[in-house]
């Protein structure tokens, strides 16, 4: 089996999966997106190619190709539905909500106006993230009315079309998530990323504190309903508890893994390497 590895940026986790791949002899062709370039007519370009393991750091970048290299008949983990998805955060909320899955209480606003009209129903402290965005980029908190003007009129002068619709998510405060890892249709690890101190985000990637979390049978059945919900095969699901009740916050297309392994000691690239061989 030959795999196509697609990539904006080599990180931990694409050496771990090209190093797995040989101790399996599998062959695994690493491809810079950034030097790619795909024709759209005349069927398949690769041919010593079989399936595609997308893990372009760059959103847009990673949809298109996603999205030409299926078009030529290819298998891409994960698909261009999966992607547009996961990809954008309102997305994400309305295909969760269509399976009944529970989540943080969220609205949707198209002016400075009405997000300050829906912010005095969700209630302050509240946060504002943009549409499409990982890492915790641009994710502002609201503390209250005067904070919250300040923040949405400098949105309003970015300049992106998408800084001016407002994802507007009330605030958990449970001092910790849950990262949960799914391939296919198992949850292979799970871990619970803390607060950064002085901060009150947790992800990991920007210094929250990790350590391992039992798997229980909520978490993989919720986990894996959000999974379905947004069409991912290998996903990243990411967990609040509240009121001893979880609520799915996001679900990443292209997870990081490094610092999950860390805490759990689960090889996630022999795991991921192992579910694409069972698609051949």
């Amino acid at each position: 089996m030959s795999i196509g590895l697609i990539y904006n940026q080599i990180s931990w986790e694409e050496k771990s999966i090209v190093e797995e791949a040989k101790k399996q002899g599998l062959k695994i062709k690493p491809f810079d997106i950034r030097k790619m370039y795909l024709k759209i007519q005349d069927g398949r370009e690769f041919s010593d190619v079989d399936l595609f393991l997308e893990r372009s750091l760059s959103y847009t970048k990673g949809l298109f190709s996603t999205m030409v290299l299926e078009s030529q008949g290819f298998r891409v983990i994960n698909s261009t539905e999966c992607q547009e998805i996961c990809g954008n955060k309102l997305k994400t909320s309305v295909s969760l909500n269509g399976f009944g899955i529970q989540q943080p209480k969220t609205y949707v606003a198209f002016s400075c106006e009405s997000a300050l009209e829906a912010l005095e129903k969700l209630g302050y402290p509240a946060i504002l993230k943009p549409l499409i965005g990982s890492w915790g980029r641009l994710v502002a908190i609201l503390k209250d009315e005067q904070s919250a003007k300040a923040i949405l009129e400098s949105r309003e002068v970015l300049g992106s079309v998408f800084h001016k619709v407002y994802y507007l998510q009330e605030f958990i405060d449970s001092g910790r998530d849950i990262r949960v890892f799914v391939i296919g249709e198992s949850v292979v690890a799970a871990m619970y990323r803390y607060l950064i101190p002085g901060d009150w985000r947790s992800n990991a990637t920007i210094g929250g504190k990790a350590e391992a979390c039992e798997v229980t049978p909520e978490i993989e059945d919720l986990a894996l309903k959000a999974a379905a919900a947004t069409k991912g095969e290998i996903v990243g699901v990411d967990l609040f508890e509240r009121n001893n009740q979880l609520l799915v916050n996001e679900v990443n297309h292209a997870p990081g893994f490094r610092h999950i392994v860390s805490a759990t000691g689960v090889n996630i690239a022999e795991k991921i390497l192992e579910y694409l061989q069972t698609l051949e």
